[in-house]
């Protein structure tokens, strides 16, 4: 005969593994992300994104469009 209760808590026992489990490998892909980011940022001397470049200003003359 099968039992009921044992069947309960192994299958919340098995979902808390799961949940577990999930954070815990969330954790090693945060650490290798951001040591591989570090090891670039030293082979390639970058800091970072690059910068965005602002946009030319108008000229004096300059005669606007219409907006259709």
């Amino acid at each position: 005969m099968k039992n009921p209760a044992m069947s309960l808590w192994l299958s919340a026992a098995n979902s808390a593994a799961g949940f577990w489990m999930g954070h815990g490998a969330n954790a090693v892909r945060r650490q290798q992300r951001a040591m591989l980011a570090e090891m670039t940022k030293a082979a390639t001397g970058t800091t970072g994104k690059p910068k965005r470049r602002k946009p030319r200003p108008a000229t004096k003359g300059a005669v606007k469009r219409k907006a259709r």
